[in-house]
């Protein structure tokens, strides 16, 4: 049984087995026993507590369901033992204020024998807050002393469906779901290349994950809302009070878009707190429409996450960051939240919007000028006239997108367009601005600096017909 960390309570019940088998469950951090006795408190050393099985093993459960409450109104349900591994009910406790305004936490336990023998056990713990003026939160990540790679701890907001499977890589579907929130941990390889998410290859025999040598999730909690942003503002005030949002595109899954930012994270070296956006996109270069329609769906999802992110994280440096279709939630959530609270533009450093997959002709007309307006602040485009997957959909849509450069780059006032033209030699030439150097190196200079474009080394200004852009200089790749 795999050490979890997890709750605050003790769950603890024996079932016979046709007089053989017993089940223990026991929450424990090798000290001492959480019941009603033994009460949980907010200075409980929680990167030790993990449920285990004292006598008995996992297999011995057929059907798993465990209600937790503080009240008749506040409760959480999990339904299965697997979906209980991969929850941090701490936040659930910290959001609800249970240490502040309960006395009690109380369990009602049912599970189902492979004999179809069900069991049933309700118990309470008792809660104590202990008095501090320090805020105490709880460490997400393992040390990677001794280990073959390097963990990333990211935040994440997603409202794709709980598919609750025990693979990390299908946690999140391509359904539509309520928003949710958590933090992942994304593993990278010491062996790991600079621009690249190193994964399996069939052409290399490799059929499963290997930390050594791939990106991949290591764990996932989900966390609720209070308790997200709480953590994450402590966190944020302690890294440098900076922190990008990435909203991923079209034909990417949660794991994808986990595994990116981390890839993100890491080669621009950022010492902030990383967040992703997942939306429901179907993860399938055949479910464009889909995604199309579910992106346009998730827009009012991602403008209630951004008020939250921009008002209660307390961060002096906010970078939005958007991909491909992600920019079409992004430049719409933005203007319709500035509309509501024209006072968050302050709260906001920059927005990059890397290879956009929206209407060039709307975006020059409607998006652009109203985000130079409301929003006040620096914009960076980039832009490329390689860019295989925003060709096919010029060619799907009839018209040009704004993140193509064939037949003319998209210029607007007040947004400073990159052309990234023949830096990247992928076979789509679609995520030029997390794959090539000389894009990551621009970012990372716009980031650490706050250079202009003007200033910036790895650019070079173009004039042409009237108009200015920059272009990322050859030979920099």
């Amino acid at each position: 049984m795999k050490r979890i960390f997890l709750l605050l309570f003790l769950i603890s019940y024996s079932i016979a087995q046709a007089q053989t088998n017993t089940v223990v469950f026991e929450l424990t951090d090798n000290l001492k026993t959480y019941n009603s006795q033994n009460c949980l408190t907010n200075k409980t050393d929680y990167s030790k507590v993990f449920l285990g099985f004292v006598k008995g093993d996992e297999s011995d459960i057929k059907n798993f369901k465990l209600v937790i409450s503080l009240s008749n109104e506040i409760r959480y349900t999990f339904n299965s033992y697997s979906e209980l591994r991969n929850t941090d009910p701490l936040s659930w406790l910290e959001g609800n204020k249970a240490f502040q305004q309960f006395k009690y936490i109380n369990f009602a336990i049912q599970i189902v024998l492979p004999n179809n023998k069900k069991e049933t056990q309700n118990f309470s713990v008792c809660l104590r807050e202990i008095s501090t003026n320090t805020i105490v939160t709880r460490s997400l990540t393992n040390t990677t002393k001794n280990k073959d790679y390097i963990e990333i701890p990211i935040s994440f907001a997603t409202d794709r469906n709980d598919t609750k499977d025990t693979d990390l890589n299908e946690r999140f579907g391509g359904k539509r779901g309520e928003l949710q929130y958590g933090r992942t941990i994304v593993s990278i390889p010491y062996t790991h290349k600079l621009g690249e998410i190193e994964r399996p290859s069939y052409w290399r025999l490799e059929f499963s994950e290997d930390p050594k040598k791939h990106i991949m999730m290591q764990s996932l909690q989900k966390q609720h809302k209070d308790a997200f942003f709480n953590q994450m503002k402590t966190r944020i005030a302690k890294n440098g009070k900076s922190t990008f949002l990435f909203v991923h595109g079209y034909n990417v899954s949660f794991a994808d878009a986990a595994m990116r930012t981390a890839q993100i994270t890491f080669d621009l070296r950022f010492s902030g707190e990383p967040v992703f956006y997942s939306w429901p996109s179907q993860g399938s270069t055949a479910g464009y429409m889909v995604d199309e329609a579910n992106i346009e769906w998730a827009r009012l999802n991602m403008k209630n996450f951004l008020k939250d992110y921009l008002t209660r994280t307390e961060a002096d440096d906010i970078y939005l960051v958007a991909h491909s279709m992600g920019n079409r939630g992004l430049t719409k959530a933005l203007i319709e939240l500035m509309n509501e609270n024209p006072e968050l533009k302050d709260k906001i450093t920059e927005v990059i919007l890397a290879a956009p997959d929206i209407d060039a002709d709307v975006f020059r007309r409607d998006i652009a000028p109203q985000m130079v307006k409301k929003i006040a602040k620096p914009i960076t485009l980039y832009v490329s006239s390689d860019d295989l997957a925003l060709l096919a959909s010029r060619k799907v849509h009839g018209s040009k997108r704004a993140g193509d450069a064939g037949k003319g780059v998209v210029i607007v006032k007040g947004v400073e367009t990159i052309d990234a033209s023949g830096v990247d030699t992928s076979f789509m030439r679609h995520s030029y601005f997390a794959t090539t150097s000389s894009i990551i190196a621009d970012i990372l200079d716009l980031m650490k600096s706050g250079k202009r474009a003007p200033f910036r080394e790895t650019l070079e200004k173009v004039s042409r017909e009237n108009v200015i852009y920059w272009k990322v200089k050859q030979g920099k790749n």
